[in-house]
């Protein structure tokens, strides 16, 4: 049985679309200008990005949630049955409050960002 790297968390094994999405990254470093702009697909580029987009693309692309708009409650109820009836792995609490202050931000009822180009 592989080891787990001490940094990983026993709930959110290695997923293969998360190691591809670190090799493109890598990838796309290599082009000027790129990386920026496809580091986090089509997620606002702003504190809680990160967290959110790797939590979400696990699953699904990140036009999911880009399309979305609802209140915080909305997102922590969608969070809620994503664990409940889909499988989700269940966020840490400082994970899940970085990423729901994050979606309630850029992709609330109003949906400010969407679409952003």
């Amino acid at each position: 049985m592989p080891r787990q790297s001490a940094s990983r968390s026993a709930a959110r094994p290695a997923c293969p679309a998360r190691l591809w999405l670190a090799a493109a990254g890598c990838a796309l470093a290599a082009v000027p200008g790129a990386a920026e702009e496809a580091e986090f697909g089509q997620l606002v580029a702003a504190e809680g990005a990160e967290e959110t987009f790797y939590a979400c693309t696990a699953c699904h692309s990140e036009m999911i949630v880009a399309q979305q708009g609802k209140t915080r409650e909305g997102w922590a109820d969608l969070l809620d049955w994503m664990v409940e009836e889909q499988g989700m792995a269940e966020l840490e609490p400082a994970e899940r409050t970085v990423i729901l202050d994050y979606l309630a931000a850029h992709y609330n009822t109003d949906r400010p960002n969407f679409p952003r180009r």
